[in-house]
């Protein structure tokens, strides 16, 4: 009882089957006619061209052996009635055609079981144009024997066959591509079709270079336009490369149309030569190779990249999920950042941009967040400078622990902070973490601490430490430099006597006011400390004679032009006794140079000198003389620092 169903459905099956196998061969015979008729309205006999070949290597491709009693049926009535060869000649040219698709399909079903390898890959592609010149020399073979005995009994059978071959290969190049993919695809819309706007661009300059070559060159002027023949591959490759395989191939046998069609009428670069069909097809043999490898490459890359992107559902679905969770992770993270009481900053140090910076590193810098994301790193530093110098920092370790730095706030008062850097990724770029850790307050305490180490609290001018500190240092400058120095030591005349007469706090009122006047009238580069109560010392960098002389003379002046007021009207005009010794350079081979200690001892008998001559006056002691330093490594490394 549940047989007849089942055996109802088989036969249903089979005669659905045997009715679209039908369909088919009469579609692909249809075809083959439909093509040779074209031609015969051109062409009687032997034609140069047979675009029907492309027919048949597509029923071989696309259907196998249950598609070619259509192509014969096709091939025989199309030469027979549309081209008017003998019937037996016919059959015979009908048997090559026959025996070359079959050929190719056995060839292809045991290499390439699915046609769509055959375009979609060098190695397809280069089978598919073996399978094509194949093909076109059996039906050649063939079908040359029959112009020799038959129609045009006088031609040479190598007159014959090569022309065959040419036409058959061209053919199958230039049109069966496009035939695979329009029954593959024949209920995708083309591409084309579609609004595509580079599509059309690129459709339109290859349409526009054909018309020109084929349809609008002059006679005199097509033997220099012959080699812009290939100005046609242009378009073809770029759509090649850029759009799917059905609009290139549609193209590509849209050409190989309109190249015969402008060479049928006798225009175009080729239609003057000696046997022109021949010839342009062995050109669109060469176009049509390269159009089908580059987008077979074209293929290969994009089918690369879907497999790269689709290969693994699960693998994707994970890849979004961790994804979700990474930027679910991202922004915690700037949710955690946001309320750190630490400065964080995060910046691509390739382009040295903040692209992320929390509300305590706002607070601390004084700008807005939104001033600073996409702002400069560079115009949070206090100089160009220090911004430098991290940024070497960061080259040579890769990371940063409590590196101090000076960096600016947008008042322009300078921030002292230890930063620590980290390399990491944000949203998948490679970026720099910062943390900064302020010690403002603490480095204002080790600047006033080293202030109050290095100042005399009184004349704020240099302690005795620091003048014998930073006098050595211009001393060996000086050696290394080979300029000269002056040392002064000066001495207030009668000080004890102001303060036995006027109190102490009047002495240091005159003190102050005598270093206020020795600072006034020094440079930058000189040096003035209190070495002791009423005793200063002043250093006058690269001084020579003159200089020297001059500047002791000055500093002498300006303390006996004060006028210092005491109770409301008591004067007091200090004076200033200066002993001065000059140091100066030499090439001269000596043991030792003078120390500063030796000059200052100099300096004091000079003074002493002074003091005994009736005070206020400048007494010079004699030159002491030093060697100049050679140039050494250290010394040079010195001179950089």
């Amino acid at each position: 009882m549940q047989t007849l169903p089942l055996l109802s459905d088989s036969s249903s099956h089979v005669s659905s089957s045997t009715t679209r196998l039908l369909q088919a061969n009469l579609l692909v015979g249809l075809l083959y006619l439909a093509l040779a008729a074209l031609v015969s309205l051109a062409f009687s006999g032997a034609a140069p061209i047979w675009p029907a070949t492309a027919a048949a290597m597509f029923a071989a491709l696309a259907g196998g052996w249950r598609w070619l009693p259509g192509i014969a049926f096709g091939s025989w009535l199309g030469n027979d009635f549309f081209m008017q060869w003998d019937s037996g000649w016919a059959l015979w040219i009908t048997l090559g055609n026959i025996l070359g698709a079959l050929f190719a399909s056995v060839v292809q079903r045991r290499f390439a079981p699915d046609v769509n390898v055959l375009l979609e890959s060098g190695r397809g592609v280069t089978l598919f144009g073996a399978l094509a010149l194949a093909s076109s020399l059996i039906s050649a073979s063939l079908g040359a024997l029959a112009p020799t005995n038959g129609l045009q009994p006088s031609t040479p059978y190598n007159e014959a066959f090569f022309p065959w071959i040419v036409s058959d290969f061209t053919a199958t190049l230039m049109l069966t591509p496009a035939l695979l993919l329009w029954w593959r695809d024949l209920r995708t819309p083309c591409q084309l079709l579609r609004g595509n706007q580079e599509m059309w661009l690129a459709a339109t300059t290859l349409v526009m270079v054909t018309l020109i070559l084929f349809f609008g060159s002059a006679k005199d002027a097509s033997s220099l336009l012959r080699p812009a023949i290939f100005l046609t591959l242009l378009p073809l490759v770029w759509v090649a490369l850029r759009f799917p395989q059905r609009s290139t191939f549609t193209l590509l046998s849209l050409v190989f149309f309109l190249s015969l069609f402008g060479t049928w009428m006798e225009k175009g670069v080729i239609a003057e030569l000696a046997l022109p069909y021949t010839r342009l097809q062995i050109i669109l043999i060469s176009m049509g190779m390269i159009t089908l490898l580059v987008s077979s490459m074209s293929m290969e890359r994009r089918r690369a990249l879907d497999e790269l992107s689709i290969s693994h559902t699960t693998l994707e679905d994970r890849v979004q999920e961790r994804t979700l969770q990474l930027r679910d992770n991202l922004q915690h993270l700037e949710r955690l950042l946001d309320n750190v009481p630490i400065p964080m900053v995060i910046a691509r140090p390739d382009q040295s941009i903040v692209i992320y910076a929390n509300l305590a590193a706002a607070d601390y810098s004084g700008y807005s967040l939104a001033r600073m994301v996409g702002s400069s790193c560079m115009m949070y530093f206090h100089t160009l400078e220090d911004f430098k110098t991290l940024e070497q920092a960061l080259h040579e370790k890769g990371s940063l622990n409590s590196h101090e730095v000076v960096l600016r706030h947008r008042s322009g008062r300078p921030l002292w902070a230890l930063v620590s850097a980290v390399p990491s990724r944000y949203n998948d770029t490679p970026v720099m973490m910062f943390a900064l850790q302020d010690i403002s307050s603490a480095k204002r305490r080790e600047l006033d601490l080293e202030q109050l180490v290095s100042t005399d609290a009184l004349t704020q001018t240099a302690t005795r430490r620091h003048f014998m500190q930073r006098g050595d240092e211009m001393l060996r400058s000086a050696e290394r430099s080979a300029h000269s120095l002056c040392l002064l030591i000066l001495d207030l005349d009668h000080f004890k006597s102001i303060n036995d007469n006027y109190g102490h706090p009047v002495g240091d009122q005159v003190l102050r006011r005598v270093a206020e006047a020795f600072r006034s009238s020094l440079r930058s580069g000189d040096l003035c400390g209190r070495l002791g109560g009423e005793e200063f010392g002043v250093i006058l960098g690269d001084a020579d004679h003159d200089a020297a002389h001059a500047g002791a003379e000055r500093l002498r002046q300006v303390v006996g032009a004060l006028d210092i007021t005491v109770d409301g009207h008591r004067h007091i005009r200090p004076t200033v006794s200066i002993g001065a010794v000059l140091l100066l350079p030499s090439d001269m081979e000596l043991p030792t140079g003078p120390s500063l200690d030796e000059a200052i001892s100099s300096a004091d008998q000079a003074l002493y000198r002074a003091k005994n001559g009736g005070r206020n006056r400048v007494v010079f002691a004699p030159p002491l003389v030093f060697r100049i330093a050679a140039p050494t490594i250290a010394s040079s490394a010195e001179n950089n620092e």
